[in-house]
């Protein structure tokens, strides 16, 4: 049996800011180059800037260096024009990248994992939580052509007149710390924001596939509390984020403010007394704004924090660790599809729901499991094609543990028809042959009719042509075209998880039949909650507290045991799965 994996995953360990940036290298490659061109033409600007003064003043033609002046005018527009373009592709580009990987994971995660995600919070991740994370990657990147280009202005600083910079200096080191504090503080409470926008989406999505019982409850306006109730605690961390900012932003604007005043003064003492000409005074005010540009990065550094905020949410979902697929069979040897469980375990939320089952169904025989609502019934079906791997036991197939089988080949040899079935494809019959897009017309054709399917699907303007979009099914024609597609896909085992339950009893009959007689030498496990359906069965595993009590004809334990004809009697329910 696979164990989860220990270390941490190629995804979770990319994750960082510069992981990021290798989602897309060549778009991130020309977001900074395009930064750094603009930002070398930001530095030189200033001192072709001065050059003209002087010269004016000096009574000098500043021709050539006016149309220098201009050139480099120019080249700016340029860079930042085709910058913002570049920009753009990067956080397409790395959005898209995020949004693979995440929905990859998710998928690996299989059914343990979409447990412990409700849909709407994963919506969430995979929509803006990733947009803005990819966001960051060209904020990042500005941020330190920023800084580069901050230090370039420094060092011109220096150069005009060592007094700048040390005055510079000297009002740098408290408005960093205060830039830290605000990160560190903004941080937490973008994190904090975040969980509460996921548990609202998640409880909406909910309410949203719940929305006709809500409204055939009367329970509308109580619905809509239990949806919005998180939010006052959203509003709570929204002001919290706004407070940091309020309480931090005037701390570093007065400290910038008090820089760029003492520069000047010095800089207009250094004119005074003949230090640095009128040009080099220009070129100090425009050096002194470039190199105040790292600590004018309040909005820059909220944003960024953000950003994390975000990623730190997708990280949390990569950081969980998939069961190992580590089958490397490449396919099953000749067999009639012969399924055996031994001795198989499952725990879900510290909760056991098969304990210890022992279970053979016979080649080609159609065995139903019958239990009481949250006996395992779907959990074990689950085993048979590792949607789910057992905590203790083995699962085999002719013999052959299911965990030592390539993922690929294992899905070839298993099908499942599920209870509410999800259509997925461009038509009728892309929805059909969905996992065996292989599968010929008239393969498709057969596994309609043995589920009983021909007669609505030729009622459709196309047939099976018929766009999915054009098509609106009821709750029984959606079960028959589950159980179709599950036939067309082929393999030895079929596994009905009342896949039946949406159809009157003579439609469920003809279907019943048609099982019978259009799959001879399939095994079939089928999860049965009318008897009629378990008396259509071969055999019946009873079911009870997680274990197998009786496995016998329908016939034999309906005659035999007054607690089995009890779990028909009962209402049916939903299984634990669905629940």
């Amino acid at each position: 049996m696979p164990a989860p994996a220990s270390s941490p995953s190629a995804a979770t360990r990319d994750l960082s800011w510069l992981g990021l940036m290798r989602l897309a290298p060549a778009h991130t490659a020309a977001t900074a180059a395009w930064a750094v061109a603009a930002a070398g033409v930001s530095l030189l600007l200033p001192a072709v800037s001065a050059h003209a003064v002087d010269q004016v003043l000096t009574n000098r033609a500043p021709g050539l260096t006016l149309a220098a002046l201009t050139g480099l005018l120019v080249s700016r527009v340029l860079a930042e024009a085709y910058g913002g373009l570049a920009r753009v592709a990067a956080t397409t580009r790395v959005a898209a990248s995020l949004r693979y990987r995440l929905l990859r994971h998710v998928f690996a995660l299989g059914v343990p994992g979409l447990r412990r995600h409700v849909a709407g919070d994963l919506v969430t991740r995979l929509t803006g939580n990733a947009t803005t994370s990819a966001s960051a990657v060209p904020a990042l990147v500005n941020g330190v052509v920023t800084v580069i280009t901050s230090l370039g202005g420094l060092i011109a600083l220096w150069l005009i007149d060592w007094r700048l910079g040390a005055v510079f200096l000297t009002g740098v080191v408290p408005a960093v710390l205060l830039l830290r504090l605000l990160m560190n503080q903004v941080t937490s409470r973008y994190g904090e924001y975040l969980e509460r926008l996921g548990t609202i989406a998640g409880r909406l999505t909910d309410a949203l596939s719940g929305s006709r019982t809500i409204r055939a409850s009367g329970t509308t306006r109580r619905e809509v509390g239990r949806v919005l109730a998180p939010l006052p605690d959203l509003a709570r961390s929204g002001r919290g984020i706004w407070e940091v900012q309020r309480a931090v932003s005037w701390q570093v604007n007065l400290v910038l403010t008090g820089i760029r005043v003492l520069a000047l003064a010095v800089a207009g003492f250094g004119v005074a007394g003949g230090r640095i000409s009128p040009g080099d005074f220009l070129a100090a005010a425009l050096y002194l704004t470039l190199a105040l540009g790292f600590l004018n990065q309040v909005d820059t550094l909220i944003y960024l924090a953000d950003a994390r905020a975000n990623a730190d949410r997708i990280l949390e979902v990569l950081a969980e660790q998939p069961r190992v697929h580590a089958g490397r069979l490449r396919g099953l040897p000749a067999g009639p599809g012969a399924l055996s469980f031994r001795r198989v375990s499952v725990r879900l939320c510290d909760q056991v729901v098969l304990d210890r089952v022992d279970l053979d169904l016979p080649a080609g025989a159609a065995v139903a499991l019958v239990g009481k609502s949250g006996t395992g019934k779907t959990t074990l079906a689950l085993l048979a094609g590792r949607l789910l791997d057992p905590d203790e036991g083995e699962v085999l197939i002719d013999d052959v543990r299911v965990d030592a089988l390539d993922p690929a080949r294992l899905r070839r040899e298993v099908a499942y028809a599920f209870d509410r079935p999800v259509l997925l494809g461009g038509t009728v019959r892309e929805a059909l042959s969905y996992g065996r897009p292989e599968a010929a017309a008239q393969e498709v054709e057969r596994a309609a009719r043995i589920a009983q399917a021909m007669d609505f699907i030729g009622r459709l303007p196309d047939g099976f042509d018929t766009p999915l979009a054009d098509a609106p099914f009821s709750g029984g024609e959606l079960q028959r075209l589950g159980l179709a597609r599950a036939v067309a896909h082929g393999g030895r085992i079929l596994v009905l998880d009342d896949a039946t339950s949406s159809l009157d009893t003579v439609t469920e009959a003809k279907v019943a039949n048609a099982l019978t007689d259009g799959l001879t030498g399939r095994t079939r496990l089928v999860i049965a909650h009318r008897a009629t359906t378990a008396a259509r069965a071969d055999l019946v595993a009873w079911l009870e507290s997680g274990r197998i009590r009786a496995l016998a004809s329908h016939h034999t334990l309906w005659a035999a045991e007054p607690d089995y004809r009890a779990v028909f009697a009962a209402e049916p329910g939903l299984d634990e799965e669905d629940a």
